[in-house]
């Protein structure tokens, strides 16, 4: 499909078919005599570029098949959303005289950037070019540009298909017959040895090549090939200064030049837990895509948004590489390649986290956001591009071919019978309705039942002061449940939300239509869709806010205890400073738990997002008390101890990081939460035992 892009106001005529792309930041006027444009895509990666050239008026310049440019020949002037016009038998006629050079006219052709240990050529840099045009090109106000820096030309001639050396002035030369020496005092004073980009730009100063030349082998020059890639000279001289370059030695390993796509990430093992024909090993399988072969040096793995340097490796083109971390077990078919190191994660979150490769020039050549993990089986990719969890019988396939995908359709979660939520069985739990500049507002909801809860059947509207409601913004797109315990947050910007609250969890941010809620009061109402029956209703108001936050901009309101109710303004106050001044997906900084009628009083486990581990809160009357608390399946088995006759304070909370006592983590479900208090002293003894949810 062709688009047609152009600014908007203007008329445009395009063939049927053709996507018409009007925009009012399109420039007002592309210059006539010639200009570079180009398409970035959503990761800012540059998919196409062009240096268009001197315009002729009332034509436009078309692509043709074979990847040249002319000036078109069709009647109209141009072909606008259809197939660009043919070339004509007889050339076009040219412009008048000018410097009608176009990008790849001249070609930087050879780099010798570190001439030590020459003998039969000087111990002398040089950049060489070569006129691959069919005309010949005065270099009169050309540029050398090393690094940033542009250096003038001598004023000569190129000839087509000649060669010139570029030189520092009063150094030896040697150029075979024929070619252009140009020695000039701005040539610098030495080329680095660890790689530069070098280009050469014409009168106009469009740049007519340009190349970033790696780390520099001592005694030869970097030759391009006649496929436009490049080798270290195979010339038993050391290069080839004005004359052709040398061949690609048989052996020569292909260069580096990755592209997104050509490795590509093919299976994550998050969740090892219960593995037995595989070691108990989380890792990351990388697949080589692409026809040629890498060398990983200087690339990154990147998790969570923390990169860490590959092992120097090269990875052959078709072939597997398993990434972990050193020392631990690991087993992979053979052919694979193993990369152990240091700084692969202890441990890959069973949640779900986002996971990229990056290439020595930091590109992301691929990026996935794998989805909370399941215990003893791998994600991978299947032929398609999309992912399914591992059918091996194995629980994954390291370093070979991915299962295929179940005949039968996969594996859905728990069923979860269509009930309609009940009132304040979600409630609203956090409200920004005073952003930061640049930020978005958000609603966030918490589920305090003890069910799984459909959200799609919900809307949000705000209810004027007659008493009706506003516009509806349904939830229908959002087709993830919300989990006992669990939180969601509505935003119109996800951006808008992390970028400002940086421990706010990605995926529990949803985008949606919103509302836009008034600074200082207004009634926000959540409903069913089938009935208008309420769930949860708040008249929030900016004097909920503590008195000591002068400023309110960027400062969420939250609720202090979910069980009280949703109007009571003394339940209602500002986000605390420690926790960013808000707290979207995870629990409230300002959150206390229901009062317990008993003097000894425990909070069942409580996952804390921001810290990765569970929380128990406890309370006693009186000092001199020890607790064991364990954790049990629903059918009576032992799974975790969290404390054991362990000696506590009046008031405070235990950590437990959610793993058995094997020490691998547990699977997400119901479990049985005991606790035994005892104080030896009085001899009071209080047990607690309920059901709680582990994630």
């Amino acid at each position: 499909t062709y688009a047609v892009l152009f600014r908007a106001g203007r008329d445009i005529f395009a063939d049927r078919g053709a996507l018409l792309l009007p925009s009012d930041r399109f420039p007002t006027a592309l210059a006539n005599t010639g200009k570079t444009v180009a398409i970035r895509n959503s990761k800012e990666n540059v998919i196409d570029e062009v240096a268009y050239p001197q315009a002729t008026a009332g034509r436009s310049y078309e692509r043709l098949s074979d990847l040249t440019w002319h000036t078109s020949t069709d009647a109209r002037g141009g072909t606008p959303g259809s197939e660009n016009s043919k070339k004509a038998d007889p050339e076009p006629e040219l412009p008048e005289p000018g410097d009608y050079s176009q990008p790849g006219d001249v070609i930087i052709n050879e780099i010798m950037a570190n001439p030590a240990g020459l003998t039969e050529l000087p111990e002398t840099e040089y950049v060489e070019i070569l006129n691959a045009s069919d005309s010949g090109f005065n270099l009169k106000n050309w540029t050398f540009v090393y690094d940033g820096n542009a250096s003038p030309l001598p004023d000569s001639t190129l000839k087509p298909g000649a060669y010139a050396i570029l030189f520092r002035a009063e150094r030896d030369i040697f150029a075979d017959e024929g070619a252009l020496l140009l020695p000039f005092d701005k040539f610098p004073t030495a080329l680095s040895n660890a790689g530069k980009t070098i280009a050469i730009r014409n009168s106009k100063e469009t740049v007519i090549d340009e190349v970033t030349y790696p780390q520099a082998t001592a005694g030869r020059s970097y030759e391009r090939l006649p496929d436009s890639t490049w080798h270290t000279s195979t010339d038993a001289r050391g290069g080839t200064p004005g004359s052709e370059n040398s061949k690609k030695a048989d052996t020569e390993p292909e260069p580096e030049q990755p592209k997104p796509g050509d490795v590509i990430i093919n299976e994550i093992m998050a969740n090892p837990a219960g593995l037995t024909e595989l070691p108990e090993t989380e890792y990351v399988e990388i697949f080589n895509a692409s026809d040629s072969g890498f060398n990983l040096k200087n690339w990154t793995f990147v998790y969570d948004g923390n990169a860490s340097p590959l092992p120097d490796s090269t990875l052959k083109s078709g072939a597997y590489a398993v990434l972990f971390r050193a020392e631990r077990d690991i087993f992979a078919d053979e052919g694979a390649l193993l990369l152990p190191f240091d700084k692969f994660p202890t441990a890959l979150a069973n949640t779900g986290k986002t996971v990229a490769i990056r290439n020595s020039k930091e590109n992301v050549i691929d990026e996935v956001e794998y989805p909370q993990a399941t215990a003893g089986r791998s994600y991978e990719r299947l032929p398609d591009s999309t992912w399914h969890t591992s059918t091996d019988a194995r629980g994954g396939t390291p370093g070979s071919e991915n299962s295929k995908k179940a005949d039968l359709k996969p594996e859905l979660p728990e069923p979860i019978d269509t009930i309609w939520t009940e009132p304040l069985e979600i409630i609203i739990n956090e409200i920004l309705a005073n952003p930061y500049t640049g930020g978005n507002e958000y609603i966030e909801l918490y589920n305090r039942s003890n069910k799984s809860l459909i959200i799609s059947n919900l809307v949000i509207a705000l209810r004027n002061v007659e008493g009706n409601f506003r516009t509806h913004y349904p939830l229908k797109s959002i087709t993830d449940t919300i989990q006992p315990d669990g939180y969601i947050v509505l935003t119109e910007s996800r951006e808008g939300v992390s970028n400002f609250y940086p421990q706010s969890p990605f995926k529990s941010v949803y985008e949606v239509k919103m509302p836009i809620l008034n600074n200082e009061r207004g009634t926000i109402v959540l409903f069913r869709t089938k009935d208008d029956i309420v769930i949860d209703e708040v008249d929030y108001s900016s004097d909920w806010h503590h008195s000591a936050v002068k400023n309110q901009k960027g400062v969420s309101l939250e609720r202090i205890n979910p069980q009280v109710a949703s109007n009571d303004k003394y339940n209602w106050t500002s986000a605390v400073m420690e926790a960013g001044y808000g707290t979207p997906g995870y629990r409230n900084s300002q959150n206390k738990p229901e009062a317990m009628t008993d003097k000894i009083s425990i909070s069942s486990p409580e996952y804390m997002y921001e810290f990765d581990y569970y929380e128990v809160k406890y309370k006693t009357d009186k000092q001199g008390y020890k607790c064991r608390i364990e954790v049990y399946s629903t059918s009576g088995m032992k799974i975790a101890e969290i404390a054991n006759n362990q000696l506590l304070t009046m008031e405070g909370f235990l950590k437990w990081d959610g793993k058995s006592q094997n020490g691998s983590k547990l699977s997400s479900g119901v479990y049985v939460f005991y606790a035994e208090f005892f104080n030896a002293q009085t001899g009071d003894r209080k047990v607690f035992k309920r059901a709680f949810i582990v994630k």
